[in-house]
C-alpha cells in the first residue's frame, strides 16, 4: 500500500505517477479542473492520453463501461 502523499500537481504528475506505473496500477487519472481535462496514465505510457470531452473506463469484471462526460463534471455549481 502506498502511504498518503501530499496532493500537488508536481507530486501527482511525477512522484505518484511513476510509483503507480512501476506498481502496475492499470489506470491513473489526474483531473485538472483549471484545464477541464483529465490525464489518463497507464503502466506502459510515456505520455498520458489527455481527455477533454469524456473519460471512458471499463474496470476488470465490469459488464459495461463507466463514461464521465467532462462538461458535466466541470459545470459550474
Amino acid at each position: 500500500m502506498i502511504a498518503a502523499w501530499p496532493s500537488t500537481a508536481r507530486a501527482d504528475r511525477f512522484t505518484k505517477r511513476r510509483l503507480y506505473q512501476e506498481g502496475g496500477v492499470p489506470c491513473y487519472w489526474i483531473v485538472d479542473p483549471d484545464a477541464q481535462c483529465v490525464e489518463v496514465w497507464t503502466p506502459q505510457g510515456a505520455f498520458p492520453a489527455v481527455e477533454c470531452e469524456a473519460v471512458v473506463w471499463t474496470p476488470l469484471g465490469a459488464t459495461e463501461p463507466l463514461t464521465l462526460q467532462l462538461g458535466e463534471l466541470f459545470r459550474p455549481i
